[in-house]
């Protein structure tokens, strides 16, 4: 699937370098599938706030979707996680 994903538009548009690094995290790792900001930063050697604001560039910029899920943290509290993937029409292009 990652080779079909198109990177033009990554390429192409005016965002950071940052968050080029976390879109090719998505096309290369998610697998069209939903990644946490801590997932996305881990792999990309960022703390989870050095890439929430690449994140949200990528989402403004409409190259990636996010959702906030309610569930239990690290701490054995229940508390907001926000999860990121690509498009699913990037994704049902990639797959055809």
């Amino acid at each position: 699937m990652p080779s079909h994903t198109p990177i033009a538009p990554a390429v192409a548009g005016e965002i950071s370098d940052r968050a080029f690094r976390l879109y090719c995290y998505l096309v290369l790792e998610s697998d069209g599938g939903w990644v946490t900001v801590q997932d996305v930063a881990d792999g990309c050697n960022l703390t989870n706030h050095q890439a929430r604001e690449p994140l949200s560039e990528l989402r403004g910029a409409g190259m990636a979707e996010s959702r906030r899920v309610y569930e239990m943290g690290t701490h054995g509290r229940k508390t907001w996680h926000t999860h990121f993937r690509l498009p699913q029409d990037t994704t049902s292009e990639a797959k055809a």
